[in-house]
């Protein structure tokens, strides 16, 4: 009995010793087969959160960076066809069109050519006026005038037919609008200062404009050339005109004489001769093309 005992227990262990080694041998089968699958699969392939890495999405082909200008405007003619309308008028105001012709000699430098034609009218202050001011109710009542009309005595009351001029611009902000995820809208801001002239005439009682002069201008402004195409360009400007316009002629004589260049105005209790400036403020916007 003790002779079966002693040979059950050699043949278990020799069974355990033999089994040892495969089971070594499927661990470490396991561990190389992990470490293999570790090396394969990337490592940024999944994160802890479950959520996969992208990456980022490669630029369009063609299109340069954001440091670079998608439409380079040096070297190249633009014209412009433009719809003008005044704002913030007190006597006079105005609408009309002009076109214009540049030449951008840097990316950021250009020369303007323009002209154009605007049809003017008095503001409704100017009506009052010519009924119960200066102009009408001074005939009536028979008092002594400059003019056989007795026209208002009031500085600015010319209104622009035509203008023409040239200005500078200076653009130093160009930069991408990202209206929708596949389309980037060039833009660039500008100010601009320039001179020229403007043909003016004065709407009298009777309905009918006084003789047409001519006074020189300056205008200056800013504004901004949104770029969707490389040879289309839609512009929007602020413009003031600013002239300088006849002489005012003086209800009083003495007056007149006193102020042959300009307009009495008192100041305080003190009359003084003063220059008869026009001011217009002027909304612009167009389409340009662009060679």
């Amino acid at each position: 009995m003790r002779r079966v005992w002693t040979v059950l227990a050699s043949t278990a262990v020799t069974a355990v010793l033999a089994a040892a080694p495969a089971v070594a041998a499927e661990g470490d089968d396991a561990a190389t087969t992990t470490t293999a699958d570790a090396a394969v699969a990337p490592a940024s392939s999944t994160t802890a959160s479950g959520f996969q890495r992208t990456e980022e999405r490669a630029p369009r082909a063609g299109t340069p960076l954001i440091a670079n200008k998608l439409y380079p405007m040096g070297g190249r003619f633009e014209f412009t066809g433009m719809f003008d309308l005044t704002f913030g008028d007190k006597y006079t105001e105005h609408i009309g069109g002009h076109a214009a012709a540049s030449y951008h000699f840097l990316d950021f430098l250009s020369l303007e050519v323009f002209g154009g034609y605007l049809q003017g009218d008095e503001t409704g202050i100017v009506d009052a006026v010519r009924q119960t001011g200066g102009s009408n109710k001074r005939l009536r009542d028979g008092t002594p005038c400059a003019t056989p009309t007795c026209e208002p005595q009031l500085p600015d009351m010319y209104q622009t037919t035509w203008f023409a001029g040239a200005n500078v611009q200076w653009a130093p902000i160009y930069g991408k609008l990202s209206a929708v995820s596949e389309y980037d809208l060039n833009f660039q801001l500008y100010l601009r200062a320039g001179g020229g002239a403007e043909g003016i005439q004065r709407l009298l009682n009777d309905g009918s404009f006084g003789p047409a002069s001519v006074r020189p201008s300056l205008n200056y402004g800013l504004g901004v050339r949104l770029i969707p195409w490389k040879h289309v360009a839609i512009r929007a400007e602020l413009v003031n005109y600013t002239g300088l316009n006849p002489n005012v002629e003086e209800h009083d004589a003495a007056q007149e004489n006193s102020c042959s260049d300009g307009y009495i105005q008192n100041v305080g209790v003190t009359p003084q001769c003063l220059t008869d400036f026009s001011q217009s403020s002027t909304f612009q916007v167009g389409v340009s093309f662009l060679l």
